[in-house]
């Protein structure tokens, strides 16, 4: 039933069979490493930044449409916060959801002050990251 589940899910979630392109940026090879794992059986192609200031060069320089962006809060060179500023600068329809472990209530407010579409809080279900990331891609689909 599940199996079942899931392949309808996938088709309703991307009835072209195109692939996704999410932009990951994380500095931690095992945050990562898990998200890719989580997301590998999902019609997604990741990309992926080490910290914001490199996710900034991608949407300025790749010729990529992203259509998403799972955003790490605590990043070297540029946090998330002022990465995410800088790439709704750039283009203001891209949704960011922040993957944050500042989930307290000042948090939560600082991710959606700087402009992420929604947080997932570290360490995160694997049921609601995927629920998350699918509703964000339904809706640009």
């Amino acid at each position: 039933m599940n199996l079942y589940k899931s392949v309808i899910e996938k088709k309703v979630l991307n009835p072209l069979g195109n692939k996704f392109k999410v932009l990951v940026v994380e500095d931690d090879d095992y945050g990562y490493l898990l998200i890719n794992e989580i997301l590998a059986s999902h019609p997604i192609i990741l990309y992926r930044a080490l910290d914001g200031e490199e996710a900034i060069a991608k949407f300025q320089n790749d010729k990529i449409d992203y259509d998403l962006v799972l955003m790490d809060i605590r990043l070297p060179i540029m946090n998330g916060y002022d990465a995410t500023q800088k790439i709704k600068e750039i283009n203001p329809s891209i949704p960011i959801i922040a993957v944050t472990a500042f989930a307290h209530s000042q948090g939560i407010i600082d991710c959606f002050d700087c402009g992420c579409d929604d947080f997932i809080a570290k360490p995160f279900d694997i049921h609601i990251i995927v629920k998350k990331i699918e509703n964000y891609l339904v809706l640009r689909n």
